[in-house]
């Protein structure tokens, strides 16, 4: 090896080097995870995949989990409707149709949305800290979003998909990929439950 590559070589390296210095603790995509669909209703209930409610674990360009970093959901780009009340622990902003929460000791942060509608395009985006990371899908048991709750409509909506078009996703809210047999249990708890909520305006 000459000395001008080996120089070159190590020139590369040492660039590397800061750049992976430079982006430590600022969110990187490539690291971080989430899950692929925002679940809600109006309850405020974790639903949707295994574990419940909406995951996301934000780390940096070394693979580091980030702690107290403020991961938000961006609605804006959705029909979908954001409540006037969120969970404990949620930060709501109605005007940017945004809720946000604050990652734990390892980076992660789990979300129960109070939203209604839908989304079946990858338009809900995902940000930590002001860095975009991903855009995903949303639903809702409120699958109409028009009166603040689980009622009527949606079982309409619901029951069209349940026992006639399987492979409709706005219904799909365990996300097994078909609507079944545990999507009617999800549906029917909140159903029943009755909880009635405000869109912000």
């Amino acid at each position: 090896m000459t000395g001008m590559v080996r120089k070159a070589l190590t020139m590369a390296a040492g660039l590397a080097l800061v750049a992976s210095v430079a982006s430590a603790g600022v969110p990187d995509n490539r690291f971080s995870t989430s899950d692929a669909v925002v679940v809600g209703n109006a309850s405020g209930t974790a639903i949707g995949g295994s574990p419940a409610g909406f995951d996301v674990v934000v780390k940096d360009v070394n693979n580091a989990p980030l702690a107290g970093r403020t991961v938000t959901l961006d609605f804006s780009a959705t029909p979908m409707k954001v409540y006037n009340a969120q969970n404990a622990g949620t930060t709501l902003n109605c005007a940017a149709k945004t809720i946000s929460r604050v990652t734990n000791a390892s980076g992660a942060v789990n979300f129960a949305s109070r939203v209604g509608k839908y989304d079946n395009g990858n338009n809900v985006d995902v940000i930590a800290d002001g860095v975009p990371l991903f855009v995903v899908k949303g639903r809702s048991t409120d699958i109409d979003g028009t009166d603040g709750r689980t009622g009527l409509g949606d079982l309409v909506q619901f029951s069209a998909a349940y026992l006639s078009a399987p492979a409709t996703q706005q219904t799909d809210f365990d996300l097994s990929g078909t609507t079944a047999l545990g999507d009617l249990v999800i549906f029917s708890a909140q159903y029943l439950g009755g909880v009635v909520g405000t869109y912000c305006p």
